[in-house]
């Protein structure tokens, strides 16, 4: 097997990953090319968990200076996030991660679908609601699932700190 050596190779391994999760792949690449969006099946190749942005917002602000940027980035893997709806898409491995993930953050697997854009659209333009806010980098490449814990438990705290003071 050759090596992917272009950033268009690249993108292209990581979205036929991707449409992997359907059991039409086909029919991600149609939704892509008539948008920027494709409605994928979560638990197959990946999960994913919802994290309230005023989360993540938290944990950039507790961090100072880091940015929300920079703290989801730390996680290692691809996170999406969607503004109208105010929350980010951390992908994760298809197993379940345990007990409880807190009110501002929620586990979705098997028997959900996510609205993923498609790969290349790092940036929101006012015309999409998604957007990849940490880019997939190889196909497979999920998100450290010891590191989202911990990203929630420090932004939990911190908003709930907020919440009494």
């Amino acid at each position: 097997m050759r090596a992917i050596s272009t950033d268009a190779e690249r993108e292209a391994a990581v979205a036929a990953w991707l449409a992997d999760s359907l059991n039409r792949p086909g029919d991600a690449r149609q939704q892509w090319a008539g948008g920027h969006i494709a409605l994928l099946a979560l638990s197959r190749r990946f999960s994913a968990i919802r994290l309230a942005d005023e989360l993540v917002y938290a944990v950039a602000a507790d961090a100072d200076p880091t940015t929300a940027s920079t703290v989801l980035r730390s996680l290692r893997g691809p996170v999406i996030h969607d503004p109208r709806n105010r929350c980010f898409y951390a992908l994760v491995p298809s197993s379940p991660p345990g007990p409880g993930l807190g009110r501002y953050a929620t586990y979705l697997g098997l028997g959900n679908y996510i609205g993923v854009p498609r790969v290349g659209d790092h940036e929101p333009d006012g015309t999409r609601a998604s957007y990849w806010a940490v880019p997939p980098t190889a196909p497979g490449a999920l998100c450290d699932t010891l590191r989202l814990n911990a990203m929630i438990v420090t932004g939990t705290a911190a908003l709930e700190a907020q919440a009494e003071a």
